[in-house]
This record gives structure tokens, sequence and C-alpha cells, in this order.
């Protein structure tokens, strides 16, 4: 049966939901700016980037939510001086720069040595008639992952912090074998940040064997800084060092550092991760005095 819609009343004579409750910034809605707010995303066009507002009533952040507001800032420049809302496509670069370093990292209790996944910053601008009124206000949200056509993800209880808890885990890269999970999954092998550079030259003539001896050395600081005590403290533990092009991560142009069980074999549940002074860099170099003395030319 064909779908008849009043355009002007925003009805249907058939099952198809009404846009005005998708919270897509149609009618009259409000927008929450609040800090702390939490919200919930049912369905997956609700978080694509075609659809940048969000006027659906926030919701608690002890009840399912797949969104967190971490930050609220202002646009500027020629976007804001528009009368009208720009289309998604010019808007989102002023979007994206005024939700940068806004703090998400501290937001989740986060530290630079730590890896994150499933988390990214969702850009929320005014609706509309609240555009037509005069906010410039961009709604900086932390958005859940996996995000899929079959559904978005949910927690039940506030991102702020989180990553200082158990539940935090699932944020935590890991990965079993060749497979990267969440660390609440059982895994073998946990990511630690920064990454270890490894120059093309190495990668043109030295050993594979050697590059990975250079990254493991490089691994210790950061993978002691991540656990919050010297390695040989755990002897439980063990640096895996990964060489550019290795599963999990096989798109890295780095090196990058590993902690898992020192039993081969053996998988777990849940972080090592403890409260420890942060990593001011981003990425460590593979210096020549890494280097194995004797290493063969590849």
């Amino acid at each position: 049966m064909a779908c008849v819609v009043m355009s002007a009343l925003l009805t249907t004579s058939c099952a198809v939901p009404r846009v005005d409750r998708l919270g897509l910034g149609i009618g009259d809605f409000a927008t929450t700016w609040t800090v702390g707010s939490c919200h919930r995303m049912a369905q997956f066009m609700e978080t694509d980037p075609v659809y940048n507002t969000d006027s659906s009533p926030a919701v608690p952040c002890d009840s399912p939510h797949s969104s967190e507001t971490f930050a609220v800032a202002s646009l500027t420049g020629a976007v804001a001086a528009a009368a009208q809302r720009p289309s998604p496509l010019l808007i989102r670069p002023a979007m994206v720069a005024a939700c940068a370093g806004t703090g998400m990292i501290d937001y989740l209790g986060a530290q630079p040595v730590d890896a994150l996944r499933d988390v990214s910053i969702m850009p929320v601008v005014p609706t509309e008639p609240e555009w037509r009124r005069g906010v410039r206000t961009v709604r900086c949200d932390i958005l859940l992952g996996p995000r899929t056509r079959q559904g978005v993800a949910m927690i039940s209880q506030t991102l702020r912090g989180v990553l200082t808890e158990d539940v935090g885990a699932r944020f935590r890269v890991c990965s079993l074998g060749p497979v990267q999970v969440g660390c609440d999954r059982p895994h073998d092998a946990e990511l630690v940040r920064p990454t270890i550079a490894v120059s093309g030259a190495d990668l043109a003539h030295r050993t594979r064997a050697a590059i990975a001896a250079s990254v493991y050395a490089a691994c210790i600081g950061p993978v002691s800084a991540y656990l919050g005590t010297p390695l040989t403290d755990r002897p439980d533990l063990a640096v895996r060092a990964r060489i550019p092009g290795e599963p999990p991560l096989t798109d890295s142009r780095d090196g990058t550092c590993w902690v898992g069980p020192a039993r081969p074999g053996r998988a777990v549940t849940g972080s090592v991760r403890s409260r420890v002074p942060m990593i001011e860099r981003n990425r460590v170099p593979m210096s020549a005095p890494n280097r194995v003395p004797g290493e063969a030319a590849r």
C-alpha cells in the first residue's frame, strides 16, 4: 500500500517513524547543552554525520545510552556568521575543529599510555530553529561503538572517569592472536601507547628480527609506566613487540608495544592498567643504541 506523507504535519498513513521523534533536530525541540548529560540514540541513522543535531531529551546516565557530552564549545568564523544553518558538508569541519582538544581523554580518565577503541567524538550543532535564534554552540559527545545498522552500542553508567574503573576494559585495545578485541574479552596481549617509530631505512636494510629487538627495547619504559611498576616486578607479564604490518594492527607504519601473560597460550580478561604518571611523547623514536650488536643485513 502506498504511503501518503503529509509533509506539513509530518504524519503518514502507514508505519513510517515520525521524523520528529528521531532526535534529528526537526521541529521546535531544544538541544541539551549540558556537560555530563547522556543521550540515547538507538537508531543507526541518528548517529550518522549527515544528521548533526540531537534534540531528543537527555536520559539518566545510569540508564542505557549511546553518547555522553564531555564539552560544549562555540562555533566561530564564516560558518557561525551564516544566517541559515549550512549543509552538513560545510559545517562538519567547523564542528570537528570546535571539539578537537576539548578534553575527551581527560573526561574518560585516560592517559597518553592508554590505547582506546569504540569511542569517538560526535559533534552536535543547533537545530535549525535554534540556529535562526542565533545559537552557535557545539555539543561535543563521546559516541560509543561499535556502531552498525543492526544497532548502536550502549552503556548504563557515566563515561566520566570510566577508564579508571574495571568496566573501562571494554574501551582498551587487546588482541587474541591476530584478532583485535576489547580487553573485557579473553585476550593474550594489551596495547600500550606510544607507538615506536620505525624508519623506511630500517625496513629496507634491517632484518625483521633486528627491528623487533629494537622495538622491544624501546617498549620496556612505556610498558613499565603502563603497569605503574618496573616490568621486572611483574614476572607474570611479558612484553610483546610487533613491527609495522603485523596483526592485529596491519595498517600501522610504526612498531607497537603489547603486554600480556608471560606463559604462552594463556588468555586473560580485564586490564593490567593502573594509575601512572603521564607520558608526554606520542611516539618513541627507535634510536641507534637500541640496535642489536652484530645484526645481519637483510
